[in-house]
């Protein structure tokens, strides 16, 4: 079988669904034909000419980049030059760009996730609330020798999941009637007569990200050609997504200790640094990947006796020190370049017949 971009999309877009990315992003396909078979994937954190030039030489179909190409509206296109030199060799060349930004750094196993992990950080858990998915009620009713098929449809689709818990679901039996008009096909009964059928109410909770793939699934494996089913808004908070992670060190480090480790893990020569740790030392640390967003608050009402960010403006570093809060900016590039790994170790797990290339580039400043 032959993967098309359509379908390394559809993989990524489970793992990190668009509808999670901030208002100003862009993140998603950014050029290129969604039906265009591939081979190899190229994945960078930005796609940059020595990117394009990486991904020419391979003779990769797809790039997949952390930040989006197509960050602004353009207004012209000059194809000797910048993004408009890159769209241009990406046609001559069929090759796709894809980009999975802010969507990817709040996804349950997005980039805070896995910048956590890589400091050996334990017992995560969000830094603050991203947003909250809505839930639907979807009630179908089924012949008894579907429910089954039907369940396995719905529940693989992506309903039913309640906390940890998957297949979560509910079903009881009744009576069913209906009556087959002219020009009907029924699965039971005949054509003009009145019927009354063993049936099952088969109910569960769905995302509403997921409702429509849900519904087709559900449809696809129902055997009546008309479905009966009812879609109801549940009033009760969804699935959680939170922006930052904050766990715990294995074990309290002190200041100088807890740098080091910070400067090891993510193999950076330097950092920035505000604040002054506690004396009795850190244990709780929160991860903000690239920018900080500048919201002390939430670090602060976390207990994090640690920050570990990119990107830290003056003032908001001002902040974090008046709250108390020590913090390592190990700058945009080295907290945000695990994405390369990040993805190209999902895609591996996922994929076995297609050639991923890691293209790590390098941080855009340099220290003297």
């Amino acid at each position: 079988m032959v993967l098309k971009c359509k379908d390394i999309i559809s993989i990524l877009e489970q793992e990190a669904p668009l509808r999670l990315q901030e208002s100003y992003d862009n993140s998603g396909l950014q050029w290129g034909d969604p039906e265009s078979p591939v081979q190899k994937i190229l994945v960078c954190l930005d796609f940059t000419r020595d990117a394009l030039a990486e991904a020419v030489e391979k003779q990769v179909q797809l790039v997949i980049s952390h930040h989006p190409v197509l960050f602004r509206p353009m207004k012209t296109i000059n194809t000797g030059f910048g993004k408009g030199a890159l769209l241009a060799e990406c046609i001559k060349n069929n090759i796709c760009v894809y980009s999975s930004h802010t969507n990817f750094d709040t996804a349950d196993n997005g980039l805070n996730e896995y910048l956590a992990r890589v400091l050996e950080l334990q017992n995560i858990s969000g830094l603050k609330t991203h947003s909250r998915d809505e839930l639907y009620k979807l009630v179908v009713f089924v012949p008894e020798d579907s429910l089954e098929k039907v369940q396995k449809a719905v529940f693989s689709a992506g309903a039913g999941w309640i906390g940890n818990y998957s297949d979560c679901g509910f079903y009881t039996k009744g009576c069913g009637t209906f009556r087959p008009m002219e020009g009907t096909n029924p699965y039971i009964g005949q054509t003009g007569v009145f019927e009354t059928v063993h049936e099952y109410r088969l109910e569960t909770i769905v995302p509403r990200g997921r409702l429509d793939n849900v519904v087709k699934s559900m449809i696809e494996a129902h055997p009546y050609e008309e479905v009966a089913y009812d879609i109801y808004r549940v009033e009760q908070p969804g699935h959680e997504y939170s922006l930052g992670r904050v766990g715990n060190l294995k074990e309290r480090l002190d200041a100088d200790e807890f740098v080091s480790m910070v400067k090891k893990k993510l193999d950076v020569s330097s950092v920035r640094i505000t604040g002054r740790a506690q004396d009795t030392g850190i244990q709780k640390v929160a991860v903000f990947c690239g920018s900080f967003d500048g919201d002390v608050r939430a670090v602060k009402e976390s207990n994090a006796d640690a920050l570990v960010t990119g990107d830290l403006k003056y003032h908001t570093a001002q902040e974090l020190e008046e709250a108390g809060i020590f913090t390592v900016d190990a700058g945009h590039y080295h907290t945000e370049k695990l994405f390369v790994k990040a993805i190209s170790d999902m895609l591996k797990n996922r994929l076995k017949d297609v050639i991923i290339i890691e293209h790590y580039g390098q941080d855009v400043f340099s220290f003297r």
